[in-house]
């Protein structure tokens, strides 16, 4: 949701915004980790994209943007502005 949301915030109204979410699964024969190890014979691996015609992050900025109280533009186009927490928790929530 965070990541559709600040697509929302920072995408102008005549702009574009795309989300994509795919499923793959992956056989445990393949996998390295402790769910093969527990007789679990497939998982599924969910990917989310979301892509936008919105201002963007700088090059530079770009390996700081899932840091902790992070932001970059607090000048919102929907309003809003935000604690610089959203990505930090997304990031934390999908690495679980």
């Amino acid at each position: 949701r965070n990541l559709i949301t600040n697509a929302v915030k920072f995408t102008h109204a005549e702009g574009h915004i795309e989300v994509k979410m795919t499923c793959e699964l992956i056989n445990s024969a393949n996998l390295n980790s402790i769910v093969s190890r527990v007789g679990v014979d497939a998982v599924g691996v969910f990917r989310v994209e979301v892509s936008d015609t919105g201002a963007g992050i700088a090059l530079e900025d770009q390996p700081k943007v899932f840091g902790e109280f992070v932001q970059f533009n607090r000048n919102t186009l929907q309003g809003g502005g935000g604690s610089g927490l959203g990505l930090w928790i997304t990031r934390r929530i999908i690495h679980m």
